[in-house]
């Protein structure tokens, strides 16, 4: 009779158990697992049953969906409020889709076409947008924040999670979908407000724009994107206040300005006043939470809220205390405008400057 060694058995065991875990995982469970639109439709319903009946707002079920767009720079402190509204329950999220279009300068030469691209998304279409999928694909922050993708492909291959059809599919399950666009103008971007149908509300993030630039010194697209430039930011943010006073005349339900400083100053005060523009219903706190000061930067305890406020940009004004005076100067000569227009003051006296002291901001934005 043949012996055989304890080494031999457990390496058999071994072999069995990989053996079944493969047959499992790759073979058995896509059997077993629901189709992704399916699952998701499950998901949501558990999610949003303390909303009631949401068939009205939803495109699979003939509803017409809450609609909301966030307009910002790159480095405006946008992904603060972002990680809010991508926690809410029934909140889909097209973020950045108009990163194909790379540049504001890319985009706005072609800003008819990419108003038709944002409109078909906002109906949960894709046949314009073969190119943002193919971008955010390889961006990690855009595969984290847009629509479902972050949790749905950990079930499924990226194949299927990044399937048109099956975004689409998705898509049509939410009642409420936002988007954040940063790379036009609101020049460009008003014509939506306009459109039947999409009944859009649209808010427009202003960040002061030493801020801004402080934001944007150690990010790699920074050194080859013409965006980056201070000129061209300040040059922005003038356009985009020659807009203001008309939308907010011609649309004073469903265009807003927020700043980013009172984002952070005042959060929960700041996302409340968010949410009720958007028409979106607000999840309430349960625990209290431990966070940054957005000023000092020191560690506070934060009470009565719990909106997953997680200070993912820097204090409110960390410019202050930690960008070169030269820097600094050289942002004020070329936005002296812009700051006046939006209410950011000008550091005067240099020798006597002190970020505790200091007060950036004049009045309201």
């Amino acid at each position: 009779m043949v012996q055989v060694s304890r080494t031999t058995k457990f390496t058999g065991v071994c072999v069995a158990v990989y053996a079944t875990y493969v047959l499992f995982i790759f073979f058995l469970l896509p059997i077993l697992m629901p189709d992704p639109v399916t699952l998701q439709r499950t998901i949501l319903a558990h999610k949003t049953r303390h909303l009631g009946d949401l068939s009205n707002f939803t495109l699979e079920t003939g509803g017409q969906p809450i609609r909301s767009m966030l307009v910002t720079f790159r480095g405006s402190g946008a992904l603060t409020l972002l990680d809010n509204l991508a926690h809410q329950p029934g909140c889909y999220q097209h973020y950045a889709p108009l990163m194909a279009h790379e540049s504001r300068l890319g985009a706005e030469q072609n800003h008819k076409q990419a108003l038709e691209e944002l409109e078909a998304l906002y109906n949960c279409n894709y046949n314009k947008s073969a190119e943002m999928i193919l971008w955010g694909k390889r961006s990690t922050v855009f595969r984290r924040f847009y629509g479902a993708q972050a949790k749905m492909c950990q079930t499924y291959s990226q194949e299927i999670c990044w399937n048109a059809e099956t975004m689409a599919a998705i898509c049509k399950l939410y009642p409420f979908i936002n988007m954040a666009v940063y790379n036009l103008r609101l020049k460009f971007l008003a014509p939506l407000l306009e459109r039947e149908g999409l009944n859009l509300r649209m808010l427009l993030i202003v960040r002061d724009p030493r801020g801004t630039t402080y934001s944007r010194i150690n990010n790699k697209w920074c050194t080859i994107e013409k965006d980056c430039e201070v000129q061209t930011l300040c040059n922005d943010m003038v356009s985009d206040h020659q807009m203001v006073e008309t939308l907010q005349q011609s649309y004073p339900q469903r265009f807003s300005i927020i700043r980013y400083e009172d984002l952070l100053l005042q959060p929960e005060e700041s996302i409340k006043l968010v949410f009720d523009f958007y028409g979106l219903p607000l999840r309430r706190p349960k625990t209290s939470s431990r966070g940054v000061h957005p000023r000092s930067g020191h560690g506070v305890e934060s009470l009565g809220w719990d909106l997953r406020w997680r200070y993912l940009n820097q204090p409110a004004h960390e410019w202050m205390s930690k960008m070169k005076v030269s820097d600094i100067k050289a942002v004020q000569d070329v936005c002296g405008e812009a700051m006046d227009l939006w209410g950011y003051r000008a550091v005067q006296d240099f020798d006597h400057f002190s970020p505790e002291s200091f007060e950036p901001i004049i009045g309201k934005a």
